[in-house]
């Protein structure tokens, strides 16, 4: 038996104080996240949003990774990239790693891998970075407890039969990145692989990541590790990299017969909430840009990007947006004279078999 009107007193009260808690614990959240640089977000406000919300108010507190396996792999991803943006990301990343327990000789050792999967400007880039992070911080110019190159002698070769036609690379790669680099101590092998797995996520090297995701099994990496991983690196480097790679992992793991989810992505299931929820049910519904035109953006960035899956996805989703085949044609033209002619003859190719799997003529 109820009293009238006391058993929606009680709902009302149970509401407040979840809604309290719910205040309390975002608060707590938010107090963890560090300062984003002085007007970063003014002219953008609604990415200000999506950092606060989805970056640090969920990503950076799911439990899959530890904070100090998302500070590593944010590390390595934003030197991986190497732009402005990118170097702005760094220097807050490095802090906010030696925030989250890693040592110096860890942070550079974390450089010094990554320059192999990279390129070594972006070891160069962060290297200077770090002497600045360190220097602010008022940390040894040179870290304590990091090693000495020491090379193997007659090592044991991992691929002896690589690039049979280039010598030296295969002497690079054999008796340098993994008789030596692999071999340091400073990071695990473990943390070796979450690392390259990142950035060959980032840099949409599907090879890269198809070898080093199994490597990763073998070194420890949990499955649900990677999954995180991949999900992680999405928030910056963008959701073509992540599907891709999610794409790749469920390949690995179904080839070593591990349990795949029923999820759109089931080598990174949280992407399929991700990409319902707040990438099409809230970004793309906005009111400030229209389908049409959000479609464009995204067909020139994938373009520019070179991420051929993606760009096919999108060409077709422009379409049924509105778009003409002579805008198309025209936006691939006008990107190309940005991105360089490799991707723009790219997205030709790929425009041409959407329309003939459409059965639209070609444009004029």
């Amino acid at each position: 038996m109820s009293i009238p009107g006391f058993t929606s007193k009680i709902q009302v009260g149970l509401r407040s104080l979840c809604a309290v808690a719910l205040l309390l614990l975002c608060s707590a959240v938010f107090a963890q996240q560090p300062p984003p640089p002085p007007g970063a977000y003014d002219a953008a406000p609604y990415l200000g949003q999506i950092r606060n919300t989805y970056v640090y108010g969920d990503i950076w507190e799911r439990p899959g990774l530890s904070a100090r396996d998302r500070s590593m792999i944010t590390v390595a991803v934003n030197q991986a990239t190497y732009a402005t943006y990118a170097t702005n990301e760094l220097r807050l990343h490095m802090g906010r790693a030696l925030d989250n327990g890693i040592t110096q000789a860890e942070l550079v050792e974390i450089i010094a891998h990554t320059l192999w999967y990279s390129g070594f400007p972006t070891g160069v880039n962060a290297a200077r970075v770090a002497a600045q992070v360190f220097e602010e911080r008022g940390l040894p110019a040179i870290p304590p407890g990091a090693s000495s190159r020491q090379p193997p002698v007659n090592p044991e070769l991992e691929f002896p039969g690589a690039y049979q036609q280039a010598p030296y690379l295969r002497d690079l790669l054999n008796q340098v990145l993994y008789a030596e680099t692999w071999k340091r101590e400073e990071l695990s092998p473990r943390d070796r692989s979450m690392i390259t797995v990142a950035v060959g996520t980032a840099l949409y090297a599907s090879s890269e990541v198809r070898y080093h995701i199994g490597r990763g099994l073998d070194n420890g990496v949990t499955q649900d590790e990677i999954s995180e991983l991949i999900t992680h690196v999405t928030f910056y480097t963008g959701f073509p990299t992540g599907v891709n790679a999610s794409r790749v992992a469920a390949e690995v793991f179904e080839a070593r017969g591990l349990p795949l989810s029923d999820s759109r992505f089931p080598g990174a299931p949280y992407l399929d909430e991700l990409i319902t929820g707040m990438l099409y049910g809230e970004t793309w519904t906005r009111e400030q840009l229209s389908e049409r035109d959000r479609s464009l953006a995204t067909i020139a960035v994938t373009l520019a990007n070179y991420q051929t899956d993606q760009l096919r996805v999108h060409l077709n989703r422009g379409l049924d947006n509105g778009l003409t085949t002579e805008e198309i044609s025209e936006l691939i033209a006008q990107v190309t004279m940005y991105a360089g002619f490799p991707p723009g003859v790219n997205a030709s190719r790929t425009f041409a078999e959407v329309l003939q799997e459409r059965g639209m003529p070609l444009p004029d």
